[in-house]
């Protein structure tokens, strides 16, 4: 009984966790070339106040594109307004 308990609570947890990432993912305004990834260039236009320094730091992997989680955490940080309630 306790390990079924356990199961539905990591169900839970994967789809509350699977609806954040969603709601901040890569809108096709600021994904203008669809690969799922914002370079600076297309981030500028959505953020025009946002510097090359501003996004290296968003850009945690340091390649150079911002991905959904990326987008995420920036938006959790307040480093950039979230693209659903702010656009």
């Amino acid at each position: 009984m306790i390990g079924k308990n356990v199961k539905s609570v990591i169900l839970a947890a994967a789809l509350v966790t699977s609806v954040a990432f969603s709601a901040n993912a890569m809108s096709a305004e600021i994904d203008t070339d669809g690969d799922g990834m914002a370079s600076f260039a297309e981030l500028q236009v959505s953020y025009p106040e946002l510097t090359e320094e501003m996004f290296g730091e968003i850009d945690t992997k340091g390649d150079g594109l911002v991905d959904d989680e990326e987008m995420a955490i920036a938006v959790e940080l307040g480093n950039l307004a979230d693209p659903e309630t702010d656009a």
